[in-house]
């Protein structure tokens, strides 16, 4: 299996799809946190959902207000 994509390539991706009034949550976004902020626009690192992956449940993730 390869390396995940890194959070800075994978959320230069994610600022293609994501509205303006989301822009600033993505940018301030890591991790779990820019998962679950791929998820809600069905973008992934890996290019499709993995089965199990719920990006919301991340009980250690800061609230940023998503």
């Amino acid at each position: 299996m390869s390396d995940p994509e890194p959070d800075a390539d994978f959320r230069e991706r994610l600022l293609r799809e994501v509205p303006d009034s989301d822009r600033d949550f993505v940018m301030r976004a890591s991790g779990k946190r820019l998962d679950a902020l791929g998820r809600k626009y069905d973008v992934y690192r890996t290019g499709v959902p993995l089965d199990g992956f719920d990006g919301f449940e991340d009980g250690d993730a800061e609230d940023d207000g998503v």
